[in-house]
């Protein structure tokens, strides 16, 4: 009696769990994300692109061809001496986006960057996995910078989003993962 009541609960318990991502598949590889987040096909020129939106309508793009940003970080951080006579020259000039310090030589500028990155094995190619030093504020993505050549030089790969939730940013850490270049 206890063995036949055992399976029915069994099946009930494991049988009839959701599965709570699916597999989307592009031209140039396969990749495993939550179930609620959708394809979107893009045309491009000289690269494979596309996007997947989030259940928040957040977009995460991708782009596999010779010209696929690095996802560096670019800051430009200017001496308040320098500003000065920027502005002297160019006085209505948007200043918001600009990182002002006393004194260049006396900073580290990775302190101020927004992103961080670190290198992993993905699909069997050395990746470049960047993410937000603060929730919320940042990209989220990868960068492989040799899949193969072309006639127009190396082939690279990039996927990447901004600002996500720590919910996506959690999911498309995690997606980056099981992403599998097709040969």
């Amino acid at each position: 009696m206890k063995v036949n009541l055992f399976f029915p609960l069994f099946f009930i318990a494991f049988g009839c769990s959701k599965t709570n991502t699916k597999s989307i598949s592009f031209s140039s590889f396969d990749i495993t994300v939550p179930v609620n987040w959708n394809k979107i096909n893009l045309k491009g020129t000289d690269s494979d692109v596309g996007a997947i939106v989030t259940e928040k309508n957040d977009t995460v793009f991708f782009d596999h061809g010779p010209y696929s940003n690095s996802l560096d970080e670019n800051s430009v951080i200017y001496e308040k001496s320098f500003l000065e006579i920027i502005l002297q020259k160019i006085p209505d000039i948007d200043t918001t986006k600009m990182i002002i310090v006393n004194d260049l030589s006396k900073i580290n500028v990775d302190d101020y960057k927004l992103n961080t990155s670190r290198y992993e094995i993905i699909s069997g190619y050395k990746a470049k996995i960047v993410s937000p030093k603060k929730q919320g504020k940042g990209m989220t993505g990868i960068y492989i910078d040799s899949l193969g050549s072309s006639s127009l030089g190396k082939i690279k790969f990039n996927l990447y989003a901004e600002n996500l939730s720590s919910a996506n940013q959690k999911d498309l850490l995690k997606a980056i993962r099981t992403i599998k270049f097709k040969k």
